[in-house]
């Protein structure tokens, strides 16, 4: 067997000899010189005859164990013999090793290259000064170079928006559902530059998009004859954003007095307090009719911007109700048990005090004794129920009914006797998800109708929006395909700008966006883009979802062809 040398060691099939190699500190200094035939000028392709100087090349390599590895490398620079060739000229390149006007090496390049897809500029500068790789900021974030755009979209593409700044400005990415791998970034979210994009690049056949108006509107524009597909998860979003707005503006109907029924009634006593709202409302709407804006109003009547929008936005009713709601701190728990003590007879405080005290009262004499004189002067307010918020009965009507627990089920059941609007809400809510989970897309019509008459405003205006977008969202119903991968990308675009500071250019930040590691989130991995369009999240519960349109739940005699027929009838 041949004995290896230095070079078959470090060079690996590389026209290379070496003829020393000594550590200085970190450092390991090759020195070699290249060994392989003359080249060919690289203008004109003529092999080379004449050799016209010798100078050496430093190129960095990649590290050998925990030293840096530099090569220094004796070239030859060859004469152009070709009269009509302008390069007179040209040095030769070790295959593998060396590149025109770069100082390292290959493969240290493409460990930059992966480190800086990775982590970007200064991240990557530390860890490469860790590896013992010469890779400073400016040199990792040369190597991000975005990859061609393809002449032809994908088959099956997604589009959706991404926030440069959330609230302010957007952009767009596109990302083929079958391979999983993003193919284009877009610098805002304009009808017009989406169109274009669609334009220059024919070929999609099947766009999955979320309910931006401006994505239908490019789509129907540049690639109408293209299948349009609402995403799944934000049908359940938009409806969970409606019913919500229920919840909130009914809340009023959960805040009755606690046992109002055996109870006498309360008259609502007139107050400082309320006669300072009455007033503010009136000043804050009356400024804001004569046109000045929130920062102006806020430093004429010296309020927070904050507090003059809320007079602005909401109506006196609901500002007096939220005065008249104000809590006591830590007898908040036991007014009840008070103003129900003193209606029996029993107008001592320090005797209520004693009493609440044995029930768990952990605060002091003197805030029992100023609450009972409020129940004296007749100002006091009716001892209200605790009413859960908002956003919690939204998350027990939009999820599954297994999954409540019997404690959610009975106070769901006291909220929606309390108030028929949010019991309508909650029915129209689990109807449609109900039809989302089981693809009962033919019931989409009579569900609109439904909510449309019968609803409340919010959940109506999310049935309009819906009749609005009635193709795609039939489409989301049925077919197989979501924006599921896109969101993921949309997430992955969220670390990489958290990583760059805000500080990268549109084109470094695109690079970054398509240079998408191997390995990465979506992957390429036989089993990961056909179960990412297999499989949805939808109302919290995972659905498998067939990868074919034969196999939808509501489609399994029927072929993909008569699917599109039924989707473009309706």
């Amino acid at each position: 067997m041949k004995p290896e040398t230095l070079a078959d060691v470090l060079f690996p099939g590389l026209n290379l000899v070496v003829r020393q190699a000594v550590v200085a500190d970190d450092s390991l200094m090759i020195d070699a010189a290249g060994s392989g035939p003359p080249g060919t000028c690289p203008q004109c392709q003529h092999p080379a005859a004449r050799v016209h100087s010798r100078y050496l090349r430093h190129i960095a390599g990649l590290p050998v164990g925990s030293h840096r590895m530099i090569v220094r490398l004796r070239v030859r620079r060859f004469f152009c013999d070709q009269d009509r060739c302008r390069r007179r000229t040209f040095v030769e390149q070790v295959a593998g090793l060396t590149e025109p006007r770069r100082r390292s090496s290959t493969a240290a390049r493409s460990a930059m290259r992966a480190v800086a897809v990775e982590l970007g500029g200064r991240p990557g500068a530390r860890l490469c000064s860790k590896l013992r790789l010469y890779g400073q900021r400016t040199t990792i974030l040369g190597e991000l170079t975005a990859p061609p755009v393809p002449a032809r979209a994908p088959r099956i593409l997604g589009i959706d928006e991404f926030a440069f700044r959330k609230g302010r400005t957007y952009g767009t990415v596109l990302v083929g559902i079958e391979t999983s791998r993003p193919v284009d970034v877009l610098p805002d979210r304009e009808t017009g530059t989406v169109a274009a994009r669609l334009q220059e690049h024919p070929g999609a056949e099947i766009v999955c998009r979320d309910r931006l108006m401006a994505f239908a509107k490019a789509i129907r524009q540049a690639a109408p004859d293209a299948l349009e597909v609402a995403d799944r998860w934000h049908l359940p979003q938009n409806l969970s954003t409606a019913v919500e707005k229920t919840c909130r503006r009914h809340r009023e109907c959960l805040r009755r007095p606690a046992g109002s029924e055996a109870s006498p009634p309360w008259a609502t006593p007139e107050t400082p307090l309320l006669d300072r709202v009455r007033q503010r409302h009136a000043e804050v709407n009356e400024l804001a009719a004569t046109g000045l804006s929130l920062s102006a109003i806020g430093r004429r009547l010296q309020l927070d911007r904050k507090t003059v929008r809320r007079y602005r936005n909401k109506d006196l009713a609901g500002l007096l109700a939220s005065a008249q709601d104000r809590g006591h701190g830590v007898l908040d728990p036991f007014i009840e048990h008070v103003q129900h003590r003193f209606q029996a007879g029993c107008t001592s405080s320090m005797q209520i005090y004693r009493e609440i005290l044995t029930l768990g009262y952990t605060g002091g004499y003197h805030v029992v004794n100023r609450y009972v004189t409020v129940i004296r002067k007749g100002i006091a307010i009716p001892a209200r129920a605790v009413t859960p918020s908002p956003r919690d009965i939204t998350s027990w009507i939009m999820r599954p009914q297994e999954t409540l627990s019997p404690a959610d089920v009975a106070q769901l059941e006291t909220v929606r006797t309390a108030c028929p609007e949010i019991a309508s809400a909650c029915d129209l809510a689990r109807e449609f998800t109900d039809m989302l989970r089981h693809r009962r897309g033919h019931l989409r019509r009579d569900w609109i109708q439904k909510a449309e008459l019968g609803g409340p405003d919010a959940i109506s205006i999310f049935a309009d929006s819906i009749r609005q977008d009635l193709h795609a969202v039939t489409a989301g119903l049925i077919l197989p395909y979501s924006s599921g991968i896109v969101e993921g990308h949309v997430d992955r675009i969220k670390t990489i700008k958290r990583q760059m500071y805000g500080r990268a250019s549109f084109p470094l930040l695109g690079a970054r966006i398509l240079l998408q590691p191997l390995d990465g989130p979506a992957g390429d991995s036989p089993a990961g883009p056909s179960r990412a369009c297999s499989e949805a999240r939808v109302g919290g519960v995972r659905q498998s979802e067939p990868t074919t349109l034969r196999g939808t739940t509501r489609m399994t005699t029927r072929s993909a062809s008569s699917a599109d027929a039924g989707l473009k009838s309706a």
